[in-house]
């Protein structure tokens, strides 16, 4: 399909500034809302999109409105017009958790855990709305001013829709879906727990659990193997932090954390056991505000510089040597 030229005027209240992402479903692009003047990203689908990718796209705006959390990308507009549906959300600044994992390898401990922290907010308030993200990854979780921010809820379920939680139907990334939806039985609130355990193993690990050549390797690995133990990778983690990684990592959802929630409580109790000096900053910077928590990448690069600028208004890093 031909992308919107900058300068076109879209639904008659969106005038294109430029195209900034491509994907399975249709392309993004910066936008300015008429007569506000605000910048937003406005995501549309493509001109051949079937009827089940129609019914996905209209329910990730419904799941998206559901959300009023900050760690939650927020929604401003659902519609369609040219002939297209298109969702408009609020403009995002900042690299996705992916880009800096590319760039970094292993984020310091305290980074981590205040990402995770961030992440398992925003999931315990989607899942008490009734929203399943289903496809929790770095590559869905943006770095900006206010902190990780979670996106694209494209297949996003809600839970009193049945029948798109039935058995038989997997979709997402394999290296973050959960053995009981690798299965094609059905799921609840802790596939997405287990999802968020992955991206802590591998932003503490600097590599994912389950890994192989193809999907199909990744996901045997993920049902039949159990991962490698994170002390190994990096023995200052600990073990009480080790252990609830582990836990979310869990095979069978029974032995995993029941909710969100329940993850971050044990996180932060894992957290408190182990007197991480980023934890107690990060903290007292959360109910105060005025206190700055010193990010550790494992070593400097533009991402590393540009997210302490985001987060914390000031280019200050260090480089960690082992």
């Amino acid at each position: 399909m031909k992308p919107l030229e900058p300068g076109t005027l879209f639904g008659d209240r969106y005038e294109i500034l430029e195209a900034v992402g491509d994907g399975g479903m249709g392309q993004v692009y910066r936008a300015v809302q008429l007569p506000l003047g605000q910048e937003v990203a406005i995501k549309l689908l493509g001109t051949a999109a079937t009827a089940d990718l129609e019914e996905r796209f209209e329910r990730e705006a419904h799941a998206t409105a559901r959300l009023d959390h900050p760690g939650c990308v927020r929604i401003v507009d659902f519609g369609r017009a040219a002939e297209r549906q298109f969702i408009a959300m609020e403009l995002l600044r900042g690299p996705t958790l992916a880009e800096v994992l590319l760039e970094t390898g292993a984020l310091a401990i305290a980074q981590a855990t205040h990402i995770t922290r961030d992440l398992l907010g925003a999931i315990a308030h989607a899942h008490g709305r009734g929203v399943l993200h289903r496809d929790v990854k770095p590559a869905n979780v943006m770095l900006v001013e206010r902190g990780a921010v979670l996106i694209d809820f494209g297949l996003a379920t809600l839970r009193d829709d049945a029948h798109l939680t039935q058995a038989g139907a997997c979709v997402g990334s394999p290296s973050y879906i959960a053995p009981e939806r690798l299965r094609g039985e059905p799921a609840d609130e802790r596939a997405d727990v287990y999802s968020v355990g992955v991206i802590l193993y591998e932003m503490l690990g600097g590599m994912r659990p389950f890994i192989g050549s193809s999907s199909r390797e990744i996901m045997e690995s993920a049902l039949a193997r159990p991962p490698r133990p994170l002390r190994v990778l990096r023995p200052e983690i600990g073990a009480a932090l080790e252990a609830v990684v582990a836990r979310a990592l869990a095979k069978d959802p029974a032995r995993r954390y029941v909710s969100a929630a329940a993850m971050l409580g044990a996180l932060e109790v894992a957290l408190a056991e182990r007197a991480l000096p980023g934890a107690a900053a990060s903290s007292t910077s959360s109910a105060s505000g005025s206190t700055m928590l010193q990010l550790v990448f494992t070593e400097p690069s533009r991402w590393a510089r540009l997210w302490t600028w985001l987060r914390y208004g000031t280019w200050r890093w260090r480089a960690h040597r082992a």
